[in-house]
């Protein structure tokens, strides 16, 4: 009996053990582990790299590291499936799918100066079955933080009762708002349902929050009830000014020389934004600085644009008036240059045609002239073909039985008182045994008579 008892106590303590033990072995949290501190030279390159580990696989991983701006700049980032990396003025964020149970991350930096750096992981979070999981507190996050009613509590719940907005490509939904400094809860009607927004205590500002389809990205945004667009929601300081980016209004003043760009903010969002732009011919030119022209409103409610500078991640109000100055001389030393450049190739155009004429004049004298020459040569040609004979070649003709020549020779000659010239015909030497010329005097002829 005392055995029996024995056994059943020792079973007892052997079930406790096992329940307590259970839960470790079944359910280990993730993790993430990864460099906190560097070594770097000025201008040298450096990297560090990031394993998020869990016991079922991922559907997406986000890691969030901050930095020394004054020691490093980032450069790069890398890993998993459908990565994306974002990073500058202190912060890195880097994303991907790994679809694994692990999932990696490289990120590199360039050196500002030499010395020992410390890297922080401000945030991890990834997404099991739906759920999203804050691996650094191993909490999951399954409602709307803040919320006393019960409402929201389930990521995707009643999603086609609530506005939604495709952004990237991913559908997201309005949730219950979180608190904002300055800004009060009110519903307003958005896509023809009724929503909760924050507007701005002094402003016609409004603020949304959204919730991906997923809930992996949730985040606020500015939305416009005029367009029914909505923006990342930031907040900076411009000097004595706070500044909220807005959405730029349609037909309103923009700088010269600026193009619409998106300008990319954190790994998922977009802030539409200016560049400057050099003319080159017909081309725009991007230059090659992380300044930007971002639009935005201050405490007081007036709108303006500002330079954003990504890199140092400050903001200043832009001065068009000074700006605008310096473009319209700009303009006016492009529009002389252009009047001259019309100018020299109106003077070109003449030239050319000047010169055609001088060329086609040329070409049709010099036409003329090989005509002209053609025309003596074959005149040329036919008169020697009609020159007589040469004497001695007749000669040569009659020695050798040839034809006859078709003319008589005739004596020639002037007789005067005493005297006997005579020529004979040309060409022809007659014998002396063959022929006798006598000489008759006319006046004896008629003595005699």
């Amino acid at each position: 009996m005392k055995n029996k008892r024995y056994r059943s106590g020792m079973m007892g303590i052997l079930a406790a053990a096992l329940l307590f033990c259970f839960p470790l072995i079944a359910a280990a949290a993730p993790s993430v582990e990864g460099n906190t501190n560097l070594t770097v030279e000025k201008d040298g390159s450096v990297s560090a790299e990031y394993t998020i580990t869990s016991d079922e696989p991922m559907e997406s991983a986000q890691l969030t590291l901050s930095y020394d701006k004054e020691a490093l700049t980032y450069t790069s980032g890398s890993g998993g499936n459908s990565f994306s990396g974002n990073g500058g003025n202190g912060t890195v964020q880097l994303s991907s799918k790994p679809g694994d149970t692990t999932a990696s991350f490289t990120v590199k930096f360039k050196g500002r100066a030499d010395g020992e750096t410390e890297l922080t992981i401000a945030a991890c979070t990834i997404v099991v079955d739906g759920k999203e999981i804050n691996v650094l507190s191993g909490e999951i996050q399954t409602g709307e933080e803040g919320s006393e009613t019960g409402e929201d509590t389930e990521v995707g719940d009643n999603n086609e009762d609530r506005a939604s907005f495709v952004i990237d490509e991913r559908t997201f939904y309005e949730h219950r708002p979180e608190d904002i400094e300055g800004f009060e809860p009110m519903h307003m009607d958005i896509q023809g349902k009724d929503s909760r927004v924050l507007k701005h205590q002094n402003l016609e500002l409004y603020v949304i929050r959204l919730h991906s389809d997923n809930g992996s990205y949730r985040d606020n945004f500015v939305y416009n009830p005029d367009t029914g667009n909505v923006i990342p929601f930031v907040q900076m300081k411009s000097g004595d000014d706070t500044v909220i980016f807005i959405e730029p209004e349609e037909g309103g003043y923009v700088p010269t020389r600026y193009t619409a760009v998106e300008l990319g903010w954190g790994p998922k969002y977009t802030i539409p934004a200016r560049k400057h732009v050099i003319i080159d011919g017909v081309d725009e030119i991007q230059d090659d600085t992380n300044r930007y022209l971002i639009y935005g409103i201050n405490q007081d409610g007036e709108k303006a644009w500002y330079s954003f500078d990504y890199d140092k991640n400050s903001l200043q109000l832009f001065d068009d008036v000074a700006y605008q100055g310096e473009q319209n001389y700009i303009m006016e030393l492009e529009d002389k240059e252009l009047g001259l450049g019309t100018e020299l190739s109106g003077q070109i155009k003449r030239y050319d045609r000047d010169m055609a004429k001088r060329l086609y004049t040329i070409m049709f004298l010099t036409i003329i002239i090989i005509i002209l020459l053609n025309v003596v040569v074959i005149q040329y040609l036919r008169m020697k073909k009609m020159h007589p004979a040469d004497p001695e070649e007749e000669e040569e003709e009659s020695a050798s039985g040839g034809k006859p020549s078709a003319q008589p020779s005739y004596v020639t000659g002037n007789l005067e008182e005493n005297e006997s010239d005579f020529q004979e015909p040309d060409g022809e030497e007659e014998d002396e045994d063959e022929i006798e010329l006598e000489i008759i005097d006319l006046d004896d002829l008629e003595e005699d008579d």
